[in-house]
């Protein structure tokens, strides 16, 4: 005989089902506008530099939305991470930028001979 398939029950008076419902529409509605603008970065021909400016919208959208606890931030880099298939993207945002500046800086060397302007 088949078994039916069994829906575990919700208990909405429960203390954390709402915080938690709220919690994930917060995820949900950031990955969502995360994803709407990764579409529109435009990739160039340094990676680093492209990951960077993944990192600063990942940053801007998650203060947009309001994920600011250090817990959650990690957790929606994580998720954006899995998203946009960017494992770099869990990595510390400074060490990130920090490649993309010496990215940037050693392309502009290796251009222009070492000369700053």
């Amino acid at each position: 005989m088949l078994k039916t398939k069994t829906i575990p029950s919700v208990d909405a008076n429960a203390a954390d089902y709402w915080p938690s419902v709220r919690r994930k529409a917060k995820f949900d509605n950031a990955l969502r506008l995360a994803g709407e603008r990764f579409d529109n970065i435009r990739v160039g021909r340094i990676y680093e530099a492209w990951v960077g400016e993944v990192s600063s919208m990942v940053r801007s959208v998650a203060i947009q939305c309001q994920i600011l606890a250090a817990d959650d931030y990690r957790e929606f880099r994580e998720l954006a991470a899995a998203r946009f298939g960017m494992p770099e993207l869990c990595s510390n945002d400074e060490i990130i930028q920090t490649e993309a500046f010496d990215a940037i800086q050693e392309a502009h060397e290796s251009l222009y001979g070492g000369m700053r302007s």
